[in-house]
């Protein structure tokens, strides 16, 4: 380990012990800014406009995280800190922290972008896109009284033309009922067979293709509800000891 490392990984002990009660210190994560003038953003991605710059050396709470490391820096990986009472983005190469990148959970999406690389204009882009995606969701219909499809309603996305809701089943198997609208219908022939509580999320999309693997995600997946079916598989019929 450099003694670079060591310094800063003693230094944000030594904060922790002395700022922090003993119930938040395993909780939170610190950063230190490791550049003079440190750009901070209203959102994950440099199209976002900046709000504040961050001198050298300042501490800053981490709260989650966007994109993923894996080889190298390539303008992707955003780091979301406590900022001025609400949340703020730094370009993760600008800040040293106690957590490995990867290891920080997410909380954010990279800004999808179109053929020539730019960052589609139906987004609002003058704070972060998925702090405005908000409202409320509700299901019609119920599997256990005999309906054959759910009906689905969740919040839309400005800038967003595609949603997914994912149906996820008591042993983690998914489905995908994909719609252009914010309402969406959950077949049940197209479910797993088994039975049980399942949970349905929901992630709005944006796209130029027709193509699903060229959707890209633009904000994390919401919880939408649950709701029971029953089994649908085929069940055996019971034979009498003289059948």
């Amino acid at each position: 380990m450099s003694n670079r490392l060591f310094r800063f990984i003693l230094g944000v002990g030594l904060l922790l012990i002395a700022v922090l009660p003993a119930s938040a210190q395993s909780d939170q994560i610190f950063g230190l800014v490791d550049v003079d003038l440190a750009e901070v953003r209203s959102g994950p991605d440099f199209a976002y406009p900046t709000l504040d710059r961050l001198p050298r050396n300042t501490s800053v709470v981490i709260l989650g995280r966007a994109g993923d490391f894996v080889t190298r820096w390539d303008g992707r990986q955003w780091l979301q800190i406590a900022y001025g009472g609400g949340k703020a983005w730094v370009y993760a190469r600008l800040l040293r922290t106690s957590m490995a990148f990867n290891s920080i959970p997410p909380t954010g999406r990279i800004l999808p972008r179109d053929r020539n690389g730019r960052v589609p204009e139906v987004f609002d882009l003058s704070y972060d896109i998925c702090e405005q995606w908000g409202g409320s969701f509700s299901r019609i219909g119920d599997f256990m009284a005999g309906d054959r499809e759910l009906t689905v309603t969740y919040p839309t996305l400005i800038g967003a033309n595609v949603y997914s809701v994912i149906v996820i089943s008591p042993t983690g198997v998914r489905r995908a009922f994909d719609s252009t609208t914010g309402t969406s219908k959950i077949i049940l022939d197209h479910l797993p067979q088994e039975g049980g509580t399942y949970t349905w999320r929901v992630a709005p999309y944006w796209t130029y293709s027709d193509y699903r693997f060229e959707w890209q995600q633009v904000c994390l997946l919401q919880t939408g509800g649950v709701f029971d079916k029953p089994y649908t598989g085929f069940t055996r019929p019971h034979l009498s000891a003289g059948g």
